[in-house]
Parts: C-alpha cells; sequence; structure tokens
C-alpha cells in the first residue's frame, strides 16, 4: 500500500496546487516543490536490490497501470480548469504571466513524464492519454521523435537531443527545436518511405488537435484572449523544462558509432525514490533506455549519477559556466571509464 500511495504524489500536489490558485497564492508552488525534496533524505535512495521488484511492478502490474490513468485524468484536468480559471478570472497581465508560468511547471515536471512513460505502453487507452497529454503541454510531435528519433540514435551525433561536451543548454535549445521540427516534418528521421508517411500523418494529426484546441477555447471561452495565453504559455514553459531534463540526462555521454550497443553509460541517473515516484521512474534513465535484452543486469545502478537533485541540475544548466565547471569532468570521466 505505501508504494501504490507514493505514485499518487504527482496527482496530491496537482490538488494542492488547485487549492493554492483558488486562494490567489500560485506562486506557492516552487517554494513546496522544494520542501517535498526533503522526501528524498527520509526515503533515501533504491537499494540496488529493491530496483528490479520496483520496476516490475511499475510496468507490469495492473495497479501501477490504474495509477497511471489515474494520474493522466487529473493531470488533463489541471489544464482543463487552468483554463477555466483563467476564464471567469479578470487577472493582470502579471498575475496571468505568473499562474501561467508556475502552470507550466507542474506540467512540465508531471505532464511530459508521465506522457513520456504511457507513449511506451502497450494499451491503447494508455498511449491515447499520452498523446492528449503531449497535446495539452504543446509538444505532440514528441511522441514520434522521441520513439523514432532519439532513442534510436541516442549518444550518436546525429541525435539532436544529446548534448555535446561543452554545449551549453541556450544553444542546444534552439538547435534541438529545429531539428526536432524538421526530422518530424520533412525527414522523418531517415526511415524508409512507407514508415516516414505514416510517422508524417501521426504528427499533422496531433498538430490537428493542438489547433483544435485552441479553437474550442476561442469558441466556447468568454476571455479567448487571455484563455488561449495561459494555454499556450504553460505549453510553451512545459517544453522548455523537457527540453533542459534532457539536456541534463544525456549532457556529454556519447556512442563513438551505430554499432557500439546501448549501455547504462548513456544516461545521468538519480535513484533517490521521492524523485522517481514524483517523475514516474523517468530518473533511472539509464534503464529506461537499455534494450529489452540488456535489462537482465545485475548492477542496475551502473549509470552515471547525477551529483545533485534535479532542482539544482536545472538551476547549473542554466549557469553554463557553473554548468560546464561542474559536468564536463564528469562526462569525460565516464566516457574515458
Amino acid at each position: 500500500m505505501g508504494r501504490t500511495w507514493r505514485y499518487l504524489i504527482p496527482s496530491f500536489l496537482t490538488l494542492v496546487y488547485i487549492l493554492m490558485c483558488t486562494y490567489g497564492r500560485y506562486y506557492y508552488l516552487y517554494p513546496l516543490l522544494l520542501v517535498a525534496n526533503l522526501l528524498n533524505v527520509y526515503w533515501g535512495e533504491f537499494k540496488n536490490s529493491e530496483l528490479l521488484e520496483e520496476l516490475r511492478y511499475f510496468y507490469r502490474s495492473k495497479t501501477s497501470y490504474y495509477l497511471k490513468c489515474i494520474n493522466a485524468v487529473v493531470l488533463l484536468g489541471l489544464i482543463a480548469w487552468g483554463n477555466a480559471f483563467v476564464d471567469s478570472q479578470h487577472f493582470s497581465w502579471g498575475h496571468l504571466l505568473g499562474f501561467s508560468v508556475t502552470t507550466g511547471l507542474l506540467s512540465g515536471c508531471f505532464i511530459v513524464t508521465l506522457a513520456h512513460d504511457l507513449l511506451h505502453s502497450r494499451s491503447r487507452l494508455q498511449r491515447v492519454l499520452s498523446v492528449l497529454l503531449l497535446t495539452v503541454s504543446g509538444i505532440p510531435h514528441f511522441a514520434t521523435e522521441h520513439v523514432f528519433g532519439h532513442h534510436r540514435n541516442i549518444g550518436l551525433k546525429k541525435d539532436a537531443t544529446t548534448a555535446r561536451l561543452n554545449e551549453d543548454f541556450y544553444t542546444y535549445f534552439v538547435k534541438v527545436t529545429f531539428s526536432n521540427l524538421k526530422d518530424s516534418f520533412l525527414t522523418q528521421y531517415g526511415l524508409p518511405r512507407y514508415l516516414r508517411r505514416r510517422v508524417l500523418f501521426a504528427n499533422l494529426k496531433m498538430v490537428g488537435l493542438l489547433i483544435f484546441a485552441w479553437v474550442l477555447i476561442y469558441i466556447f471561452a468568454e476571455n479567448p484572449g487571455p484563455t488561449i495565453f495561459f494555454f499556450m504559455l504553460q505549453g510553451l514553459v512545459s517544453y522548455i523544462l523537457y527540453e533542459l531534463i534532457n539536456y541534463i540526462q544525456h549532457y556529454g555521454l556519447h556512442r563513438r558509432d551505430e554499432r557500439e550497443e546501448i549501455s547504462q553509460e548513456l544516461s545521468w541517473n538519480c535513484y533517490y525514490k521521492y524523485t522517481n515516484y514524483l517523475l514516474f521512474l523517468l530518473p533511472l534513465h539509464s534503464l529506461h533506455h537499455l534494450p529489452v535484452r540488456g535489462r537482465k543486469t545485475t548492477n542496475m545502478k551502473a549509470g552515471p549519477r547525477m551529483p545533485y537533485l534535479y532542482f539544482m541540475m536545472i538551476t547549473m544548466a542554466l549557469l553554463p559556466p557553473i554548468w560546464f565547471y561542474k559536468m564536463n569532468r564528469l562526462a569525460l570521466q565516464h566516457n574515458l571509464g
């Protein structure tokens, strides 16, 4: 039972955020998330012996299946509520900006990470929920880019989502945004022609769904301008946060060529229990990328370890000199190890 409710922490924090917003205290979100990180100290890290059982529970149990669906419904409800809340209020532009940014932070933390997990599910319902989550978070093309681009090419020079050594986040963000749009809608990752058509059609459908959401807001909202502004800005913040996390998770780790197997050495990891419950096991990123045959490893904590928790890593990534000073040495050590 303890494990079960812990995977509902994102829904609980989302409901607390909604309650804070009704009292005009949306700006308490960041302090709330920082204080909640104390649970990392209280619960500690997963032991190597615990990880296999945790992965089996998360990916194979019926309980976990329903927990993910509950979280998805709550998080979709957050954006629906946010639109209705903005539409019913008379926010100043300053408060509208603040509310949109804080909601985007929550969206980037929870919505994108859950969508990332559901994207790999065999359940049609969960894949549909993933598409809806990616739509409200403003990155509908992620579904195909992640599967056909990043997972195939992780660590290679042609993978724009693997940040190179000495590449700052701002350069990376511009590069990866244009590269992913080009690959999603023009080149389709160099796939065979029949797959390229399927990928392009899937991307166009998801973009159509996003435009449809904008149209619905415009038609039914009493204040369509502020409401569309909120919907688009929280999606943009969510996207930026997702790319920040992706930048952090793969910075400076590479494969020499396609013949080199995908290993645990290609992702930075965090093994703290609370952080993993909060982000749907995304911080166990090396294990996520391992081919199925490679997941029988005896040392499940063999991947590179982040030196700090995510909020510190994100802060450093936004300050390139500090980031390079700390991470370049660690990346070189792992690449030469």
